[in-house]
């Protein structure tokens, strides 16, 4: 089993660069537990959780440019669903259920925009799923007959302005060197909202280490 520090795990996002990667062949070179940490495989109903990579900020913006929110701090947790054994020849996905994706300080640079009064993520719990196959693609969906919905609320010249984007799933993918998860330019579309609100953003955000009681989890 090669040590590879995770940036994703079955229980987070992530919400998810956020894009879809082709399955490839097992990672696993020895059989045994998809996540584990240095004290062995990570346990179904786990708590784990991942802050923002120190130094790096989670965005919203107007697709092609750099306007729209910018938040310092995101967090990310949920529990373990299932961690399955993995090797050679037999791949597997773990899965699990976030039910907290927080955001704050948050900031604007759209021309009106005084302040980011909140940032929030409905429709939880969602599920996320990290595989062992090349890559370590993760996915993010909302429970049956949901969708992923972010809803930002403005202070503008105006008055209070209420953006609710909406995506049906978040793809991206961990990477070992650095440990982390990278969300890149996932698009979320406008279901509601004033002019102001852009009829398009792209979400980018990078959370890790993931952790299961303070100790880094693993991906076999």
């Amino acid at each position: 089993m090669r040590n590879r520090l995770v940036a994703g795990t079955a229980a987070l996002v992530a919400a998810t660069a956020l894009v879809a990667l082709q399955a490839g062949t097992a990672n696993a070179t020895v059989a045994g537990p998809l996540l584990y940490t240095s004290s062995g495989a990570v346990n179904v109903n786990d708590p784990l959780s991942a802050d923002l990579v120190a130094g790096t900020v989670a965005t919203m913006f107007n697709p092609g440019t750099t306007t729209g929110v910018t938040c310092t701090a995101s967090h990310i947790g949920g529990t373990v669903g299932s961690n399955p054994i993995v090797g050679p020849t037999t791949p597997g996905t773990a899965s699990g259920l976030v039910n907290v994706l927080t955001f704050s300080g948050c900031t604007s640079n759209v021309p009106g925009v005084i302040s980011v009064t909140s940032l929030t993520m409905n429709n939880l719990p969602y599920t996320l799923a990290i595989s062992d196959t090349a890559g370590y693609p993760v996915s993010l969906t909302p429970s049956a007959g949901n969708v992923i919905q972010a809803t930002a609320v403005l202070k503008t010249l105006a008055g209070t302005a209420t953006c609710v984007l909406k995506a049906n799933v978040l793809n991206g993918n961990a990477t070992n060197v650095p440990p982390q998860i990278n969300l890149v330019k996932q698009l979320l579309t406008k279901s509601s909202g004033p002019g102001i609100c852009f009829p398009s953003i792209e979400f980018t955000a990078s959370y890790g280490p993931v952790t299961d009681g303070g100790a880094t989890v693993l991906v076999n």
